[in-house]
């Protein structure tokens, strides 16, 4: 429940001041150059291929709060109290250097934790119903990467990237999707016009390019959907590749 508290801070963090490496989160220089060489390190750890790029995810748990002090004005319309959020914050610290130090949280420690994270998510949640009541029942892919650099985002589908591989090459696409009512989530990968097609509950896909995928624009079609709602609940994402021959 750390992590999940830690990560919905981290994408509030990057709805509200952006994820580039310029995004000006009123933090000093050496502390962001930390960041900078935690992503280095991962990086090289990968090979250059995919890894998380944005540079928000390097932060310490404790730059987090660092960051929504330093822009609160942007914040307080979320999260409203700025006490309460600290106190709040300074809990989840410490229930952190518990489990770190090699110790178990107490039933009444982890049913506060829970509420902790469920209070941020319902705080973002009342404050996206307040700007579109749509966000609070579908699905939504929000941002695609490849292992070639390439990433699409939903957000602006007609800056579309068109990378250029060959027959034979491995291609690696990661879906970034997120449902707010926290349902299983269910991938689906094929092209357009072919014979590819896959179906998985990973929402990362590995395949070879082959033959039946030549061609200057050919379009993949990318699902995320909640195969158990009650309601049909899907997002689709279409991003186009140049596929040349050996």
């Amino acid at each position: 429940m750390i992590k999940q508290y830690e990560n919905t801070l981290r994408k509030l963090i990057i709805d509200v001041l952006g994820d580039a490496d310029n995004s000006d989160y009123k933090i000093s220089k050496e502390i962001v150059e930390k960041w900078f060489k935690k992503r280095t390190v991962q990086q090289n750890k990968n090979d250059g291929f995919l890894f998380e790029k944005r540079i928000v995810f390097y932060a310490n748990f404790e730059d987090l709060v660092l960051i929504i002090e330093n822009n609160w004005q942007k914040f307080s319309s979320i999260l409203s109290d700025k006490e309460r959020f600290l106190v709040f914050f300074n809990e989840v610290v410490q229930y952190k250097k518990i489990i770190g130090s090699g110790n178990s949280l107490i039933k009444s420690q982890e049913d506060l934790l829970s509420g902790i994270v469920m209070d941020l998510k319902n705080s973002i949640t009342i404050y996206n119903n307040k700007k579109n009541l749509v966000d609070d029942y579908f699905i939504n892919i929000s941002k695609i990467s490849d292992n070639l650099g390439s990433s699409w985002l939903n957000s602006n589908p007609e800056k579309q990237q068109n990378p250029v591989l060959k027959v034979g090459d491995e291609y690696e696409l990661l879906v970034e999707a997120n449902d707010p009512k926290d349902r299983k989530i269910s991938y689906q990968l094929f092209h357009f016009a072919g014979k590819l097609r896959i179906n998985q509950e990973s929402n990362r896909f590995n395949f070879k390019i082959d033959e039946s995928l030549i061609g200057q624009n050919n379009m993949l079609v990318v699902k995320a959907f909640t195969p158990e709602s009650e309601y049909a609940n899907e997002s689709i994402l279409k991003i186009y590749l140049t596929v040349l021959p050996n």
